[in-house]
């Protein structure tokens, strides 16, 4: 198959990240072949007319103006928006009509274009490099001759779809699954799209999760080569399999997770020594056997690089017949895992600890619900895991002190999880509780991760750490200023501040009546963690170096941890698959699409539930003052809603921003974070995903 030759936008997005590059090593980068080196040199020469790019007389090749590699951020009407420069993190501003058809997403280059009327940088999209929207899906509308997608995302602007090539009626009810063939231009102001398939009805939440998944561009089958290689791995695990690993059969190991949960990743052991330290050994099920270096399967999953989950549908990193069979530590059968076995002593310090691959038969499959009972003394522990059960609990408080003494911080929440009826209706909303049975696990998952980021670090091998940055100037500014506002004290600087301070602040607070408000917004304050290969610390665990080992099964950063783990352990190094900054930046990436997604199909699902409560009035909490309204949560129900600024009754409110309330321009009442309102479920916009609140009183 005959090589296309590289496109302007390909040589700019390399001169992005090179700066200067001769004209020979522009032909490497792009692997320009032989036959196509004159067209090449000619293309060059036509940028070069364009004033696109300068080619110097040693023919070396730059751009014409510095520009800057940028991913677009459109504004909420697709109009206009922000461009991120990819290696300073700076925000440009982006004004409608200077980001010449860049769409949500895309990667562009910009040039500066100095400072707007706010006195902040702006810039132009120079060219589009890369489009993020691949997949369109929406509902089908027709106009005289031709079909039009319409689809529920703004941030695709004004540009009309146009469905090419339709040769079949198609159902105005339905929603449909297209492939952008084309992109808006200079040269035609709407995209093309080819038509895939029909997702099925308007309003089904099969159709919906599906709708999100596609539009996110999350790959949804594996290859067939993938197919192909899995289907034909034996059901259980040969002696072959085990020759060369420590064999942990006879150990009582234990896995312990939600009732809900289908694969297992993760199991443990842990006995008393006779000087009353603890060997606490974690077991992780090695999906580095099966899945090969640079395989189909290798690739599917660094695409993906973690699982989904949504309330009734988990879309997995790997296949089912790992995720659930061969790599899931089930009961009662033998299993290949990596583990890390730590010496932990009485103060909670890791003295001692050895990372190797190893055989384990799994005891038992324990549910937090079972093990909180266990450590409660409601139910009596089988005999045969009652030393392992007990020692765990002990390593666990002695795990939890050390962590308080170090200061890491320790949130309280209460995650809702959906019940649903035989219908598959939504039948209510339930605080998910979090145990010590939760924490036991948790320290265990935190001791091993922290164990083997120091045995990489010791063996000089690259890894890619779980970093989690101090907070910014501005986030921290934001708190300081929203907890001004409540009379909270918190005398520290930015620059100073340290996991402990904000550990002391969440225990300050703890007792407030709206203390779940005021962890969200300590929360908020933080950094996003990401996964790098250069280590900065974890703050908020109060680490000095951490990383991911504990969840290959549905991380592609912890499988890679592994592969480095193993390499030393054979006294070798392992080669990364791409360079280990990309696949840094791709796993981040990833995580961050999954939470979003998984955010996304919550709010679907709390928006159907409300519906079943228009009309109803509850008490609601003001968790976030705003300029256009009051953002309420419902405790009783675990959704949330707005309370527009124009249905708080007959008064003029202004926005104080300092210190955050809407005060009556006439009567001087003000609404504040953490008050209590009467509201009412006054409507429920499915397309916007958003619940609209009224005050009761004003209903009346």
């Amino acid at each position: 198959m005959t090589k296309h030759l590289p496109q302007p936008a390909d040589i700019i997005a390399i001169l992005l990240h090179h700066k200067r590059l001769s004209i020979h090593e522009l032909e490497y980068h792009l692997a320009v072949n032989k036959s196509q080196e004159a067209d090449f040199k000619k293309l060059l020469k036509k940028m070069a007319s364009q004033k696109e790019i300068k080619i110097a007389p040693d023919n070396v090749v730059s751009l014409m103006k510095p520009a800057r590699l940028c991913q677009f951020q459109a504004n909420k009407d697709g109009r206009g928006g922000v461009a991120i420069d990819s290696k300073t993190k700076e925000v440009l501003t982006i004004h409608s009509g200077a980001e010449n058809y860049a769409i949500d997403g895309d990667e562009v280059a910009v040039v500066n274009d100095g400072i707007d009327k706010m006195g902040k940088p702006q810039g132009v999209v120079r060219e589009i490099l890369k489009h993020k929207i691949t997949n369109l899906v929406g509902r089908v509308e027709q106009y005289k001759d031709k079909y039009y997608l319409v689809s529920d995302n703004p941030k695709l602007g004004h540009y009309p779809v146009i469905i090419d090539g339709v040769n079949q009626a198609l159902a105005f009810d339905e929603v449909y699954s297209c492939v952008v063939s084309s992109y808006p231009s200079a040269e035609q102001s709407y995209f093309k799209v080819k038509l895939v398939s029909s997702l099925g009805h308007v309003g089904d939440d099969a159709v919906f999760v599906n709708r999100v998944l596609i539009e996110a561009n999350v790959p949804l089958e594996f290859s067939p080569e993938t197919e192909q290689y899995v289907e034909k791995l034996a059901n259980e695990i040969s002696e072959h399999d085990m020759l060369g690993r420590e064999d942990l059969r006879k150990l009582a190991f234990v896995t312990i997770d939600g009732e809900d949960a289908r694969d297992f990743d993760d199991a443990v052991f842990c006995e008393r020594n006779p000087d009353g330290s603890f060997t606490l050994s974690v077991a992780i099920a090695d999906v580095v056997h099966y899945v090969k270096h640079g395989s189909a399967l290798d690739e599917d999953a660094f695409a993906r690089s973690t699982s989904i989950y949504f309330p009734r549908r988990v879309v997995p990193m790997l296949p089912e017949k790992l995720s659930n069979g061969l790599c899931s530590l089930n009961p009662n059968v033998n299993r290949l895992v990596m583990v890390c076995h730590m010496e932990i002593n009485s103060a909670g310090q890791i003295t001692d600890y050895a990372v190797d691959n190893a055989v384990i038969y799994s005891h038992y499959r324990l549910t937090y619900t079972q093990v909180q009972k266990f450590i409660d003394g409601v139910e009596a522990i089988p005999a045969d895991i009652e030393a392992n059960i007990n020692a765990l609990n002990s390593v666990y408080h002695i795990l939890l002190k050390a962590r308080h003494k170090r200061g890491a911080i320790d949130f309280e929440s209460n995650e809702p999880y959906f019940e649903f009826d035989e219908k598959g209706n939504i039948s209510a909303l339930k605080p998910r509780s979090r145990q010590d049975a939760h924490k036991l696990i948790e320290e265990c998952m935190l001791a091993a991760n922290e164990s083997v980021a120091d045995f990489l670090n010791k063996n000089a091998h690259a890894a890619l750490y779980r970093n989690h940055d101090r907070p910014s100037e501005k986030k921290f500014s934001a708190l300081k200023s929203y907890l001004d506002s409540i009379a909270v004290p918190f005398d520290v600087t930015q620059e100073t501040v340290t996991p402990k301070d904000y550990q002391k602040l969440v225990e300050l607070v703890k007792d407030r009546p709206n203390t779940a408000i005021i962890q969200q917004t300590i929360l908020r304050s933080m950094q996003l963690a990401e996964y790098s290969p250069k280590n900065i610390g974890h703050f908020g665990l109060a680490y000095e170096r951490y990383l991911h080992f504990t969840s290959p099964i549905r991380r592609y950063p912890d499988l890679l941890v592994h592969r480095a783990c193993k390499a030393v352990i054979h006294h070798k190094t392992y080669a990364y698959l791409h360079s280990i900054e990309v696949m840094g930046e791709q796993t981040s990436f990833c995580e961050r699409r999954s939470e979003e997604l998984e955010r996304k199909v919550d709010a679907y699902y709390k928006c159907k539930f409300a519906q079943n409560h228009i009309g109803n009035e509850y008490l609601g909490i003001v968790t976030s003052v705003v300029s256009f309204g009051l953002f309420v949560s419902i405790p009783e129900l675990m959704i949330d809603g707005l309370v527009h600024v124009t249905e708080l009754g007959g008064d003029y409110f202004v926005f104080d921003e300092k210190r955050h309330c809407l005060v009556g321009k006439n009567n001087g009442f003000k609404y504040v974070a953490g008050q209590e309102l009467t509201v009412l479920i006054a409507n429920v916009d499915m397309d916007k995903l958003f619940i609209d609140l009224e005050l009761a009183e004003m209903a009346k």
